[in-house]
């Protein structure tokens, strides 16, 4: 059976093996990430643009470690 993803955001359609790979699952003309349908199964795609920020915070009043060799 082959992959299908649909945009849910402008609804644009894509097909192929292509899409079991993450890198292939989001749109290309807004950057949303695709519902990828096999069947009756449907998850959602990755999109770098809906993913999670990660926020590191940097203590400025720290130096950084040294580690010892011995």
């Amino acid at each position: 059976m082959m992959l299908e993803g649909k945009c849910p955001k402008c609804g644009r359609r894509f097909y192929g093996l292509a899409l079991a790979n993450p890198r292939f699952q989001m749109c290309e003309a807004c950057g949303s990430g695709l519902e990828i349908i096999n069947g009756e199964i449907t998850i959602r795609g990755y999109s770098p643009f809906n993913a999670d920020n990660i926020s590191i915070r940097a203590d400025s009043d720290r130096s950084p470690r040294e580690e010892n060799a011995d």
